[in-house]
């Protein structure tokens, strides 16, 4: 058969597929191998045995392709460097082996927006279709799947993207439901890919999906009442997301907060559970999870952080990148591997949410949304934690997804301020991000207009206070303003770091968390923001003193600190009008002063 590649669509490519598929088949050859037993046992041939029966892989690229990564929403787009790689592809899996077909539900049995995900993968990649699976539900083969995602790991003479120096490696199609990967064995393609097209369908189903962790845990407040907390957590990779989202008090970590805080927060918590790691679905009525298992990054996790330590070390555990210490088990430490001549920064385990010790088996809320933490760190004008009051300024921290750059996202963005609106901006398609950030916003005033209060929070994990910056121009668009950029200095591993400040302890941000949810923290106004935005003044447990290094009118006068939120707006909006544009006024402009 002959492939033309001016005679290709985006429909087309997944006929074609099938056509060569009943070629095989009808010439007597093996085309799929469905959802075949021995796929683990195929895995361990390029695998790296531990010695605690866990097993581990390495991919070819150590973070995800989101700059080779194009949404085509119609033919009218399709260019022909598209159309080549869509070819590239159909004349590989021609002339392949057999591919391995997995099948999977992305949503728990019973949930409103329960996906049926079909990959197709190279059959030289058999750990990348294992793994994959055991994040995820079994979903029998002879039901029409949903979506699609076809992972061949192969160069296969890319190339770029038109108008860019990016090799052209993910093309995805929200609208004829598939997504076709290249050039990455990298496991986050195929899961991020898969949960691309689930956001999409989250929307189409009335919901909100968003890259963000639930958890929940009951708290006694002040009042000595028992208060159920419905938690979610957003952040981009390596702003701990996954830290906070799977946090949990007990004896392995209490005796810090006694010793540093004088509080015993085991006193004040029970019934934790980790409900989802990574996407969710947020409905009026609840929070659906999307996933039953973990890919989580795990280089420096250690013993405080018990749940993520317990399923990674487990033998059931899945690694990738993730190195090995003298005795032959998993190692987290992070210093023997190294990626592109720096030391690894993006270690990750595939885990089942059991071995974490608080899944109770359900990936769903048990109630309606009643706290959202943003994970949004910076490093000129923010305060260690604030409460947010306005709803509209809630939506749009959403719609901004400002952050600090981390290797696992690209090393290109390491230690940056950058925008990635909804804290998913690579994986938002079908629909603009606006509509996703309109609906988030909707749902939070129909929970008010009942009543039902939401408590909003934001956190500065990995940023700093009062780090120091300097002003340079700036080009944003057809305009040159004057920006303040962050000093950075190569620390002893290569890596970008801040000059200056201090940043929040993991234990102090949850001490925060606990006191905030509990009602034990006294506010005040924002210096600039007012009562949009609330700035803690007593947090039971933590002194004044360090309370103070954690504000950043330690470091910067009141007007300084005005130019450097003026200039964050400008900026925020510059990003805004390319990756979510169209947002409502009050929206907006919520951050006006």
């Amino acid at each position: 058969m002959l492939i033309k590649q001016d005679e290709i669509t985006i429909q087309g490519f997944k006929d074609l597929f099938f056509r060569i598929i009943r070629l095989k088949e009808s010439a007597g050859l093996k085309a799929i191998l469905d959802n075949p037993p021995d796929l683990f046992e195929r895995a361990k041939l390029y695998g790296i045995g531990f010695r605690n029966g866990s097993w581990g892989w390495a991919s070819n690229i150590w973070h995800r392709s989101a700059n080779g990564t194009v949404v085509v929403e119609d033919d009218s787009e399709l260019l022909p460097e598209y159309k080549f790689l869509m070819m590239r592809v159909l004349e590989h899996i021609l002339a392949q082996g057999p591919l391995i077909q997995v099948d999977c539900y992305l949503g728990s049995e019973g949930s409103p927006v329960r996906m049926h995900a079909r990959l197709y993968c190279d059959p030289q990649f058999p750990d990348i279709a294992y793994r994959w699976s055991k994040i995820n539900f079994p979903a029998p083969s002879d039901e029409d799947p949903d979506v699609m995602l076809f992972e061949i790991p192969h160069y296969l003479g890319n190339p770029n993207i038109p108008g860019t120096n990016q090799m052209l490696r993910v093309l995805r199609f929200p609208h004829h439901n598939y997504t076709i990967v290249t050039c990455s064995s990298y496991q986050g393609e195929v899961k991020k890919g898969f949960l691309s097209h689930w956001i999409y369908f989250v929307y189409k189903k009335g919901g909100c999906g968003e890259h963000a962790a639930l958890r929940e845990f009951s708290v006694k407040t002040v009042e000595g009442k028992i208060k159920r907390i419905i938690m979610c957590v957003w952040g981009l990779t390596g702003t701990g997301k996954s830290t906070h989202g799977m946090y949990v008090f007990g004896d392995h970590n209490k005796h810090l907060f006694i010793k540093q805080f004088g509080v015993d927060p085991t006193l004040y918590v029970s019934e934790q559970v980790i409900r989802n790691d990574d996407v969710v679905a947020i409905f009026e009525d609840r929070v659906y999870g999307s996933e039953r298992g973990s890919w989580t990054k795990t280089e420096d996790v250690n013993e405080y952080q018990l749940p993520i330590l317990k399923a990674a070390m487990s033998p059931k555990a899945l690694h990738e990148n993730t190195e090995f210490d003298l005795e032959g088990n998993p190692s987290l430490e992070g210093k023997l591997f190294q990626y592109c001549g720096s030391p690894n920064k993006n270690a990750r385990s595939v885990f089942d949410l059991a071995d974490t010790g608080y899944f109770d088996g359900k990936i769903d809320s048990s109630g309606p949304l009643n706290t959202v933490v943003f994970i949004s760190p910076g490093n000129l004008c923010d305060y260690a934690w604030v409460k947010i009051e306005d709803i509209a300024f809630a939506a749009k921290v959403l719609a901004d997804g400002r952050t600090v750059g981390h290797p696992a996202q690209s090393l290109s963005v390491v230690g940056k301020e950058i925008y990635e609106t909804r804290y998913c901006l690579p994986f938002t398609m079908g629909v603009k991000s606006t509509m996703h950030v309109i609906r988030f916003y909707e749902i939070l005033k129909k929970l008010k207009e009942k009543g039902y209060l939401v408590e909003i929070y934001m956190l500065n994990t990995v940023g700093k206070i009062g780090a120091r910056y300097e002003w340079v121009e700036e080009r944003l668009g057809e305009k040159t303003f004057k920006m303040p950029i962050t000093k950075l200095e190569l620390n002893s591993n290569g890596i970008p770091k801040p000059v200056g400040g201090t940043s929040p302890t993991i234990e102090e941000t949850e001490l925060f968390l606990l006191q905030a949810v509990r009602g034990a923290v006294d506010y005040d106004l924002h210096p600039i923001w007012g009562k949009k935005v609330l700035v803690p003044v007593n947090v039971e447990g933590l002194s004044r003193e360090r309370l103070k290094e954690l504000n950043p009118l330690s470091y910067r006068t009141l007007n300084e600190l005005e130019e450097l939120i003026k200039a964050q707006i400008i900026k925020s909006k510059y990003f805004l009008n390319i990756q979510c544009p169209g947002l409502p006024e009050e929206i907006l402009n919520s951050m006006d002063f």
